[in-house]
């Protein structure tokens, strides 16, 4: 087979620009006000968001099946990615819903992005 280090960056660029989401949604209200012109934007954002974060688990899921080396934290990392995009799948289709706001408390938390980010780089330091 051969090597395929490159869908590890594919999956990294994937991640920025659908996770840039959050961060431009802040800054675009701080800046601009909410208007109906910014939130249909989002609207059609938060879509991109999930079809890039899928596409970027799909990638990962490749990059790592086909990586030369492997290690417990790049594992736990992978779980991250995986809970985190099955998770925001379920919160945008809202099912289950008594579980809704439970969800986006734990999803939309900070210190998840940066627990994930930390694994990511850590297990690739240690390679």
């Amino acid at each position: 087979m051969p090597r395929l280090d490159f869908l590890g960056t594919i999956a990294a660029v994937l991640f920025i620009v659908a996770n840039a989401y959050y961060p431009a949604k802040v800054i675009a209200r701080q800046l601009l006000g909410h208007t109906k012109e910014i939130a249909q934007f989002f609207q059609g954002y938060l879509r991109w968001h999930i079809l890039l974060n899928l596409l970027g688990l799909w990638v990962t899921l490749f990059h790592g099946h086909y990586a030369d080396e492997r290690n417990v934290i790049l594992q736990m990392s992978f779980l991250v990615t995986v809970w985190l995009s099955v998770v925001g799948g379920m919160m945008y289709f809202k099912w289950p819903y008594r579980y809704y706001r439970e969800m986006k408390l734990v999803h939309s938390q900070q210190l998840m992005f940066y627990v994930w980010i930390v694994l990511i780089i850590l297990g690739h330091s240690i390679i």
